[in-house]
């Protein structure tokens, strides 16, 4: 199957695995085609065919930016949009109305898309590193890092991160870094996770592949349907409490083997259903479940979907702040040429 994947390429080694023709295109990162700026669907289209690439299906994953493909309903095969970063992007409820089959990656903003009139799936995030199973004595003598936090120190979108860090770090010892986790994870004992939103963040899912044991903040999103707290997770701290973070570090490196057969329970767990090999066999069943009816569907709600497509522009133009102004002077224009289309 030749698969387009917009946005986010964490899934193409995956479904190139798998047998499938990937192309990637994206605004950052390492991408087939890295767009300096966005670009309506027959200029994609063209770009591709210059390439001779012509997707079976559409693939759009959440990178956390602003979407950069314009008119994208209306492509003429299979559209999945998969929605991570819900909480910090609203406007992906009303953008999601291109595509045929929708994905949510934080369980508790199901009920807000259905209310949009989608019909959602939700489908967790996953780790990309898998490490083999070790045992108990095994893991204890290669695990030499008590505590490690590897992410982003000074994330706009979430300014309490690095204060939180440093007065855990204050408490209890903590290894602290941004870069390449694998090496880190990989020598923890306790991987502690921070979130923007309480969100299930790719850290819990990456820590646990590479068999430390989890501490995160907060159980919502379907984490006690993921996994289970003292069997395969620590339990969860209380957002943005350090002496909660601290306690639950302290007891349970104080339970050196408790806490190796947790991080290997986890690590198990991880293996068998979350990995990006197992996020990517089931986009493409949904990919190819969905009927060709659907795409006549889609062409004739076409109306309505613009309808939700301007106000997702819309939302945008009313995030953006003033100092992104060459941005919201693009997406006003979208959502007004939306309008027009709409009114014709």
């Amino acid at each position: 199957m030749r698969i387009l994947l917009l946005g986010h390429p964490v899934l193409a080694p995956a479904l190139r695995g798998l047998g499938h023709d990937v192309f990637t295109v994206g605004t950052m990162g390492a991408h087939d085609i890295l767009l300096r700026s966005p670009v309506n669907g027959r200029g994609l289209h063209e770009r591709l065919a210059s390439r001779g690439f012509a997707p079976d299906i559409v693939v759009y994953m959440d990178d956390g930016n602003l979407p950069f493909v314009d008119g994208i309903e209306e492509a003429g095969v299979p559209l999945l949009f998969y929605s991570v970063d819900t909480f910090c992007n609203p406007w992906h409820v009303s953008f999601a109305h291109a595509f045929d089959v929708v994905c949510v990656a934080q369980k508790d903003y199901i009920p807000i898309f259905a209310d949009s009139g989608h019909a959602p799936l939700w489908l967790p995030l996953f780790c990309r590193v898998a490490t083999e199973p070790v045992t108990v004595d095994e893991w204890l003598e290669a695990r030499d890092i008590p505590v490690s936090f590897v992410g982003t120190l000074k994330p706009r979108n979430i300014p309490d991160r690095l204060p939180f860090l440093k007065a855990f770090a204050r408490q209890c010892p903590l290894f602290c870094r941004q870069g390449d986790f694998v090496p880190v994870f990989r020598r923890s004992r306790i991987v502690l996770n921070q979130t923007a939103a309480l969100e299930i963040n790719f850290r819990c899912f990456e820590s646990m592949g590479c068999g430390a044991a989890l501490l995160t903040d907060g159980a919502g999103h379907g984490l006690r349907e993921l996994f289970t707290p003292g069997r395969d997770i620590l339990p969860p701290y209380r957002r943005g409490d350090v002496a909660s973070a601290v306690a639950g570090a302290e007891r349970w490196l104080s339970r050196p083997r408790e806490l190796a057969e947790i991080a290997l329970a986890g690590l198990g767990k991880v293996t068998a259903a979350h990995t990006d090999v197992a996020r990517a066999r089931e986009i493409v069943a949904l990919c190819r479940g969905i009927r060709p009816d659907a795409l006549e569907r889609r062409r004739e709600t076409l109306p309505v979907r613009r309808k939700h497509i301007r106000a997702a522009y819309g939302a945008i133009v009313a995030e953006l702040p003033p100092e992104c102004e060459q941005h919201r002077a693009f997406y006003l224009h979208l959502a007004a040429k939306y309008g027009e289309v709409i009114r014709r």
